[in-house]
Parts: structure tokens; sequence; C-alpha cells
């Protein structure tokens, strides 16, 4: 958990801190939105609304940290509507596109960053391994894994021809 929480302002992690108390392991995403309150998800399904609300700088310091003070250098990954950090973990952010010739080149006025904490789970791959490896030829089928956000892609698996 330290490795998102070190990208956060002081306030701003100590308030994070005091809501989740020991569920670090349970805490999915944390969801800041400018002049709206600090919402955590857990994997439980709950959301906690909390009575701290975010201002625009520090959204800004947020996303300067992320970006290593170097915003310009990670233009690319902001156009496309996230950054990957450390860890796994991905940042989604939210503003004003700025669209040429069809597409996204930059976000601008940046109002949310929506922080997806990624985890380890052992052995999860285990079920759709046999759909995933061709053992009898010694290949991997083309494969895609498709199941709506939060679900964990815990669905059953089908073999498509």
């Amino acid at each position: 958990m330290n490795s998102v929480l070190k990208y956060f302002p002081d306030k701003l992690q100590n308030a994070i801190k005091e809501e989740i108390k020991e569920k670090y392991e349970l805490l999915e995403e944390i969801r800041i939105r400018v002049n709206k309150p600090l919402i955590l998800k857990f994997n439980s399904g709950l959301e906690k609304i909390t009575r701290y609300f975010v201002n625009t700088e520090e959204i800004l310091d947020i996303l300067q940290s992320i970006c290593e003070n170097s915003i310009y250098s990670y233009q690319k990954q902001i156009s496309e509507g996230f950054i990957t950090i450390k860890g796994g973990h991905r940042v989604g952010i939210t503003g004003s596109c700025v669209i040429q010739d069809g597409k996204i080149i930059n976000i601008n006025y940046i109002n949310s960053l929506n922080f997806r904490i990624s985890r380890e789970i052992k052995e999860c791959s285990k079920e759709a391994l046999e759909y995933i490896l061709d053992l009898k030829n010694n290949t991997i089928y083309n494969t895609i894994i498709v199941s709506p956000p939060g679900s964990r892609k815990n669905y059953t698996f089908k073999r498509y021809s």
C-alpha cells in the first residue's frame, strides 16, 4: 500500500490511512475528484465516501509525483487516459481532452484520478491454462480474457474456434 500512498501529499495520506485502518489488503481503488469527497473502494464491494474533499492543487501535486516532476515525458500515457506506476498499479486520468486529427493527444484541466490497486493472486490462472496452452502441439492458443471491470475475470472459461 505504501507503494501507492507515497504519491499522495502527507495530509491526504493520513486521511486515507485513518479511513482504512488495517484493511490495506482489501482496498481496490482510491477515487480522487476535484472538490468532491475522497472515495475508497474495497474488494467486498463496500465504498467508503470520506469527509475529506480533494482540491485541484492536491490532484496536480499527485500527478507531478506520479510523473516524477516531468508531466511532459508522460504525455503519451496521459493521452491514453492512464499511467501505470511501480507495482502494476494504474492511475486513470480524466479532464478535458485535446484532440488532433481525431486522436487524443493530451488531457488538460485534469479533475480526477482513479488509483486501481493491483494484487498478485497466486495460482489464479490454473483453471485457465488448459484453455490457453495447446500441449499437444506445444503452442499457445490465441487468447483474450474479457469481463466487466471489478469482476476479477473469474467467469467460466469457454473455447471458441
